[in-house]
């Protein structure tokens, strides 16, 4: 008998928060931002912008994923509102790059 309820328990699915997947998948995306906004990856600074750019997305959606793979659904909700956060976030440095290249012309 008690070891049927020791089975049971570890049957268990692990459940996490969706302020938890989103906070998780939110610092994640921001440490790269940092890290490519400090060290300088080309002479130009173009992939420094790209990585920039799709920080959040890349970060939110593998993570988004890859909760959703393991059964924490409220985790995977958090972090796919951070991913479209972050297509937000990558549509205005896309356009704001082409701006300024487009500035530089003139």
């Amino acid at each position: 008998m008690v070891e049927s309820e020791i089975g049971d328990q570890s049957q268990e699915e692990p459940r996490g928060s969706f302020l938890s997947g989103s906070g998780i998948s939110f610092l994640l995306g921001l440490l790269l931002m940092g890290i490519g906004f400090t060290i300088p990856i080309d002479r130009f600074g173009f992939w420094n912008f790209v990585l920039i750019a799709l920080a959040l997305p890349v970060v939110a959606g593998s993570l988004a994923l890859k909760w959703k793979m393991s059964g924490n659904i409220e985790m995977a909700k958090g972090a796919m509102t951070i991913l479209v956060i972050g297509g937000v976030v990558t549509v205005g440095v896309t356009i704001w790059f082409i701006s300024l290249l487009n500035s530089l012309g003139n």
